[in-house]
């Protein structure tokens, strides 16, 4: 009898012994998770999971990690399998059942699985409690995305990836290409080793901006950008301007996370400089792209008054260069889930930007958006697949002539390791339809105040450019689209200081033989001489005649102009208030099919005199986003 007790205790010791050893284990691994350093959390869950084989938490977390490398959701799903074998049914209503269900469902969809996930949310619905109405609503959403995903694997884009080869990527991750409109630079961001940079939890280093030129179609090696060797923090390229001299970075500073800009001076980028409110704020701004005209910043944040999460805004500048009230772009573009990476054309109205919600097929996909002439938004359109897919995909960098891009991904075979920079060339034909017009204000007339170069489409009247000259040379690059003629009226803050008219021929586009025009090669000096010809008396009745009924017909169907200040979704209660110094007898209200209130000031009978309409009336500081536009226009748009 005291043998058989001698065993016992023995074997209760040992039972203790093995359970510390396992807790041991576990909590080593999941400090290496926790680090985010999923190699060695991967190799530890494993070995814990074959020394201690029903230990159903650890089998949670090395499907957890799994998911969280690169080609890892295939090895996640039989993990996640067998630990949810262990759980009995009534187990598999509690936390843990919903967290291996919740990670076996999005293995399967980042797996490109998406039946299967479905089956899996389906039966997590069944064992949620009915008055968790938020954790329902999260599974419903994806099987939406499952969904979504289903119609897009069943409708690939066709596309061409070709990896930018070894002179640009490492074994480190290398992501968010960004490249001037001639694409004869990339700048990109990397955690590869470089010089005293420390070596960080994950194995990997901070992230820090380096920098290829492209000499005789092949890119060189890659180099760290000589201003970003001070701090051994993290700091990523976010956007480029067109020409390719203002780069924007992301950074954490005391405020959290902030945008900064550096400028190209003389070959060298500048220390970079933290962005002024209302752009940076105490909320995190991580992202910010600038329009090809360079008045009109395009950035994210997560302030309050949003739609949830991470929204994206825009600033305009002042006649003076200074940022104007930031303003959300509005339901059509943000959703209750985080909007990333928005990426504004060259040609000023086509926005692409990463978003969770929409019709996403799961995480982040690519859409994109275009602006319509009254400043509101088109719904935007998801990039399909292989572009986008159930895993996060969020940094897509369109050329000019959008026949390709440059894209940053772990999924394809040929990677060098981590996520490298692909460049993506679309296989349906595309022309190019902007033309690339650089010039340059005189110094004298740069000494007069900040200059702006106001750009109308003559064919529809249409602002399409508001170009601010870099400061300090004068110098600006104009994206014009081919078959128009243009004006270009240039001023000091307001003042005018004169006018010329350049037309854009077809054969003017910018493509793969790129050609860049000097403004002075296509300018032309208005007004153009008229030439007369002498007519005898009976053409010159019949004229006459023609001429009294032309005008007739003139007046009875003129395009009255009006001006656009205000196109709200929702009418708020203070619009009286910001409409406030206008005459009251001169506004009218417009409710649209689109679901946009618009409020317009005026009816003239041309061009011209709306213009000057406009000026007057934005002299008050309140009205620089009104504009120009076809009465008939509005009111095509008005509900019946």
């Amino acid at each position: 009898m005291a043998v058989v007790l001698l065993i016992g205790n023995w074997s209760v010791a040992q039972q203790k012994k093995n359970v510390r050893q396992e807790q041991k284990a576990f909590f080593k691994a999941l400090n290496y998770a926790e680090s985010d350093d999923y190699e060695k959390a991967i190799s530890a869950f494993s070995n814990l999971v074959k020394t201690s084989p029903t230990f159903t938490e650890a089998y949670l977390h090395l499907g957890l990690c799994y998911l969280n490398t690169n080609k890892g959701a295939e090895s996640a799903i039989p993990a996640l399998q067998t630990g949810l074998s262990q759980l009995s049914a009534d187990d598999q209503a509690t936390p843990l059942g919903h967290d291996f269900m919740m990670a076996l469902g999005e293995a399967y969809q980042v797996s490109l699985k998406p039946d299967s996930a479905i089956l899996v949310y389906n039966v997590l619905l069944t064992k949620v409690d009915n008055a968790d109405l938020d954790f329902k609503a999260q599974i419903e959403q994806e099987i939406n995305n499952c969904r979504n995903a289903k119609v897009f694997l069943a409708n690939p884009v066709q596309l061409t990836i070709t990896n930018l080869g070894e002179a640009v990527n490492s074994r480190y991750d290398d992501h968010s290409p960004l490249v001037n409109v001639y694409e004869d630079v990339l700048l990109f961001t990397s955690r590869r080793p470089e010089a005293k940079l420390p070596e960080l939890a994950d194995g990997q280093f901070p992230e820090k901006v380096y920098v290829s030129a492209n000499e005789k179609a092949h890119w060189e090696k890659a180099k760290l950008l000589n201003v970003f060797f001070k701090n051994p923090v993290h700091e990523s390229g976010v956007s480029l301007s067109p020409d390719g001299n203002s780069l924007f970075i992301y950074r954490s500073d005391n405020d959290g996370k902030s945008i900064y800009v550096s400028y190209l001076e003389k070959g060298e980028w500048t220390e970079p400089v933290k962005l002024p409110y209302p752009i940076n704020t105490p909320a995190d701004e991580t992202h910010a792209s600038l329009s090809g005209d360079r008045s009109t910043l395009f950035f994210t944040s997560d302030r309050e008054g949003g739609y949830g999460g991470l929204d994206i805004y825009m600033c305009k500048k002042d006649a003076y260069g200074r940022w104007g009230e930031a303003r959300n772009l509005g339901s059509s573009i943000n959703t209750r889930f985080d909007e990333e990476t928005s990426m504004i054309h060259a040609d000023g109205r086509t926005l692409y930007f990463a978003s969770e919600g929409h019709n996403s097929m799961g995480r982040l996909d690519v859409f994109y958006a275009q602006m319509n002439s009254d400043s509101t938004w088109s719904l935007p359109v998801n990039l399909g697949y292989p572009i986008n897919t159930p895993d996060d995909d969020f940094f897509f960098l369109p050329s000019l002539d959008k026949s390709h891009a440059y894209y940053a991904s772990s999924r394809f075979d040929d990677n060098y390791g981590g996520s490298d920079i692909y460049k993506v060339e679309f296989d349906a034909a595309f022309e190019g339809e902007l033309a690339v017009i650089e010039g340059q204000v005189s110094s004298a007339d740069m000494k007069r105040g900040p200059i702006r170069l106001m750009v109308t489409r003559m064919t529809d009247r249409q602002l399409v450019g508001d170009y601010r000259p870099d400061e300090q040379s004068g110098k600006y690059t104009m994206f014009l689209e081919t078959g128009h003629e243009y004006s270009i009226e240039q001023m000091a803050i307001n003042q005018p200081m004169g006018e010329s008219v350049i037309t854009v021929e077809p054969e003017m586009a910018y493509q793969k033989e790129p050609k860049v025009y000097s403004f002075s090669e296509i300018q032309m000096t208005p007004p153009l001489k008229r030439v007369i010809v002498a007519k005898t008396l009976s053409e010159q009745n019949i004229a006459a005649v023609a001429a009294i009924e032309a005008d007739i017909k003139h007046i009875e169907y003129t395009p009255y102009f009006t001006l656009q200040v205000l196109a709200l979704k929702r009418r708020p209660l203070f619009a009286s208030l910001y409409l406030k110094g206008l005459d009251v007898d001169d506004i009218r209200t417009i409710k649209c099919k689109d679901g946009y209130t618009r409020y317009l000031y005026g009816a003239y009978i041309d061009y011209p005199t709306a213009k000057r309409t406009q000026k007057r009336i934005q002299q008050s500081g309140k009205f620089d986003d009104s504009f120009v536009r076809r009465l008939s226009e509005v009111e095509a748009l008005q509900l019946k």
